[in-house]
């Protein structure tokens, strides 16, 4: 199977290739090897009932905790002109 390659790609890969003695072959390997082990894979994708399943428990979780602060949030932004506090 044959790529194409951009000429700064293969520019940078033949610099590496001659810095390292690898061939042009072993330097992308080596690099695409490298960048797989440093990253993790993506998370599945969910479904849309499943990502409608995960929305609705976080807003469980979210009308479960307790209210700190009973005022609205109009009240905890503006003064009794209407003014921001």
């Amino acid at each position: 199977m044959v790529f194409a390659i951009q000429d700064k790609t293969l520019e940078l890969a033949e610099e590496l290739a001659k810095r390292t003695g690898m061939s042009l072959d072993g330097v992308v390997t080596h690099a695409l090897r490298a960048e797989l082990e440093r990253t993790k894979p993506l998370p599945p994708r969910l479904s849309r009932e499943e990502m409608l399943a995960a929305v609705a428990e976080i807003q469980a979780r979210v009308r479960a905790l307790p209210i700190l602060d009973p005022r609205t949030p109009e009240d905890m932004l503006y003064d009794e002109d209407g003014l921001p506090k």
